[in-house]
């Protein structure tokens, strides 16, 4: 016979239980939670009455319990209400179960598991010591879950509740085996299980709390079945308490890191894209899934006060899907690419590459008047005469030929800025020639040169003196005609 009990209470109750005893959550303006109205386990001779207290946000709720021992389901039940008011935001519902241990026909150490059913449920769990004789009860253990995914290195923490009907703190084992998979886990025979098992020491904190962490850094990465248990009988070889068991993913060693490339890793600037590919990567045990790339492409500086170099950051990606790096742009210089592997345990590993990239020289290219010259020609230049210089035809690699800049010098002195200029005999210059020079350099400070020898049929004093002269001889005939003229006029003398 069972009896169920089920009140609308519209207060908000704060309840405080041990662990295991009350669950809540928020999510998306969601709100829920269970929890029993007594923290303690429960000793009872032929009935009682369980209660506690559900909210929720949702219009209706359901609540679902059963009682097992030794994972045989003795009764099972639902309660379900229906939110008749929106006037109150959450309200908290108390809930009664009744149980008759007399009707089931068994002694045990039972647990009542209480589920508040939603889009994530929500479960509680109670022990309950029920004997109709006078016989010794097996402890009451309850195991919390480790992990969401049930993957650990080093260690495993492990947390939850034990309990006796005498007051004594069970002692607390474990044990561990190894096995091919999820569903081939758990099958391990309960001798096998308690022989060479671990008790932990003094793992209880508070009350019949206990947590502690268990030392598994010295397992091969894989799957195990972890199986823990609490006992009263010192040195017992019988299991007497409820076993659990979970399946556990093991992962003691950090994966691999490899970086594939070209062979050829100087590379001549203006290059294709370059791929560096890290898919190689791996697990030992577990293989490629569920890794997280992180790339660094760093520059190598030297200083430039010692011989010693200096690392500057270029670029930073990282992700589970950046299993390649790739490269379409860099100025000349040496470089070092790391890529770090990281697995879902935190355990990480390295592997770098260096390369290099080398700059291409500009390729300078002049023209005079629209005519394309070439290094070591001669151009002759008359001393009123201008010419039109153009080196804007000069080429580099894409990267760089926007950056190219021009000087012109005359016999090795800087003379002229700017790749387009209109040129003229120097004043500076007295000999009948001189060499005009073209450096064409991009941002790597890389030049390239065209010189080209630029003459005149006469030097500059030359000129000068033939002008001299031509004005001190127009001056002399001038003279010389202004003398005949005035000795005509002048009327001779008588003798």
């Amino acid at each position: 016979m069972k009896y169920v009990r089920l009140f609308m209470i519209f207060l908000f109750l704060n309840v405080t239980n041990p662990i295991l005893n009350e669950v809540n959550a928020e999510d998306d303006g969601l709100y829920q939670s269970i929890s029993f109205n007594s923290n303690s386990p429960s000793e009872v001779d032929n009935s009682t009455i369980v209660s506690g207290f559900a909210t929720s946000s949702e219009i209706s709720i359901m609540i679902t319990w059963q009682l097992e021992s030794s994972n045989v389901i003795i009764d099972t039940g639902e309660l379900s209400l229906d939110f008749l008011s929106e006037s109150l935001q959450n309200p908290t519902y108390q809930w009664e179960i009744f149980l008759d241990f007399s009707s089931y026909g068994i002694d045990c150490t039972c647990y009542l598991t209480v589920t508040l059913e939603s889009e994530i449920p929500q479960s509680i769990i109670k022990p309950i010591f029920y004997s109709s004789t006078e016989q010794i009860f097996n402890p009451a253990f309850i195991l919390s879950k480790q992990s969401e995914n049930n993957l650990f290195s080093g260690n495993i923490p492990i947390y939850g509740s034990s309990w006796s009907p005498n007051g004594y703190l069970p002692d607390v084992y474990w044990n561990i085996f190894q096995t091919n998979s999820n569903a081939a886990s758990c099958d391990v025979e309960i001798s096998q299980i308690l022989t060479n098992s671990i008790k932990l020491i003094s793992p209880y904190q508070d009350s019949n709390t206990f947590q502690s962490s268990l030392d598994i850094s010295d397992l091969k990465d894989g799957y195990y079945s972890l199986y823990t248990w609490s006992n009263i009988i010192i040195d017992s070889e019988q299991l007497n308490s409820k076993l659990h068991c979970s399946f556990v993913k093991i992962d003691n060693n950090a994966p691999s890191s490899e970086i594939q490339a070209q062979n050829n890793l100087i590379i001549l600037e203006g290059f294709d894209p370059i791929l560096f590919d890290g898919s190689i990567s791996s697990d030992p045990f577990f293989g490629r899934a569920n890794l997280n790339f992180v790339w660094v492409l760093s520059q190598i500086i030297p200083n430039i006060n010692d011989d010693k170099f200096h690392m500057e950051v270029r670029n930073v990606t990282s992700g589970s899907d950046e299993r390649t790096f790739l490269i379409n742009e860099l100025n000349a210089g040496n470089y070092t690419l790391i890529l770090t592997v990281t697995d879902e345990c935190g355990l990480s590993n390295s592997s770098s590459i260096s390369f290099s990239i080398i700059n291409m020289a500009p390729v300078a290219r002049l023209s005079i008047n629209q005519l394309e010259v070439f290094n070591g020609e001669s151009i002759e230049l008359l001393a009123d005469e201008e010419l039109e210089l153009d080196a804007s035809g000069s080429t580099d690699t894409e990267n760089d030929i926007n950056s190219l800049s021009c000087i012109w010098k005359v016999n090795n002195v800087p003379f002229y800025e700017g790749c387009v200029r209109t040129f003229s005999w120097p004043d500076s210059v007295e000999s009948k020639e001189f060499t005009l020079s073209l450096e064409v350099s991009d941002n790597d400070n890389i030049i390239s040169q065209i010189s080209v020898i630029i003459t005149s049929d006469s030097s500059r004093n030359s000129t000068y003196f033939a002008l001299a002269l031509l004005l001190f001889s127009l001056l002399f005939v001038s003279y010389g005609l202004y003398k005949r003229y005035s000795v005509n006029e002048e009327k001779i003398p008588k003798w």
